[in-house]
């Protein structure tokens, strides 16, 4: 799925929204397997690092307060 992925779309989408133009290296899920996401090419993007890593944290803290709440 990652190969495919990396296929169809070779850059970062975050990036690309900011008009950079960076390599993807991660496969991300637009809506989390633990939010309910599926595992399918309708829930997947291309990320670089720093934008799959900046996505990650703000989910984490997301199911955090979540947790709190």
């Amino acid at each position: 799925m990652r190969a495919a992925l990396f296929q169809r779309q070779p850059l970062c989408v975050e990036c690309e929204r900011h008009g950079v133009v960076t390599i993807a290296t991660q496969r991300d899920h637009i809506k989390p397997l633990a939010e309910g996401g599926a595992d399918d090419e309708s829930n997947e993007q291309a990320l670089c690092d720093d934008c799959h890593e900046a996505k990650s944290l703000a989910e984490a803290l997301r199911a955090r307060r979540r947790g709190f709440a």
